[in-house]
């Protein structure tokens, strides 16, 4: 497999991790070998004020963050552009997605970018750092970022 393939396929693996119906158990243990032991998130907002925010968390720590925000509802995050950049064993990804309350995309929740950091050990990719924010009033994600 190419080394964009092999990315793909770990970014694919990562949006079918967190997406599922109401009530919709997550395999969390498949989050070991998709990011380093040390490997960091950070999740980023602004509040009412329009000050920045950000949550930053242990990859380990991500699920339980995760499901005390979604609790039992569904929740389905896909993604719908996706730009590459890699460098020998690098790779850094501006993958856009939108988040949906329905498999069939008909309750839109949110649209943003996550932006991935990967590394190569010579076997596969894994994430190192990952970071997100959502589009909001006065944000609106730059076009090169959409599809066609």
């Amino acid at each position: 497999m190419d080394h964009e393939a092999a990315i793909s396929t770990l970014l694919d693996a990562l949006y079918a991790q967190v997406s599922g119906p109401a009530g919709h158990r997550r395999d969390w243990s498949r989050q070991a070998e998709m990011f380093l032991p040390t490997a960091r998130m950070l999740r980023t907002g602004v509040d009412e004020a329009g000050k920045p925010w950000a949550l930053e968390m242990k990859a380990a720590d991500y699920p339980a963050n995760f499901e005390q925000m979604i609790r039992d509802a569904p929740f389905f995050e896909v993604e719908i552009h996706r730009v590459i950049q890699r460098f020998g064993n690098i790779a850094q990804v501006f993958s856009t997605y939108e988040a949906w309350r329905d498999a069939e995309h008909t309750d839109f929740i949110k649209r943003g970018i996550n932006s991935v950091q990967l590394y190569n050990d010579g076997e596969r990719w894994r994430v190192v750092n990952m970071i997100w924010d959502d589009e909001r009033e006065g944000l609106a994600i730059d076009p090169a970022y959409l599809p066609g």
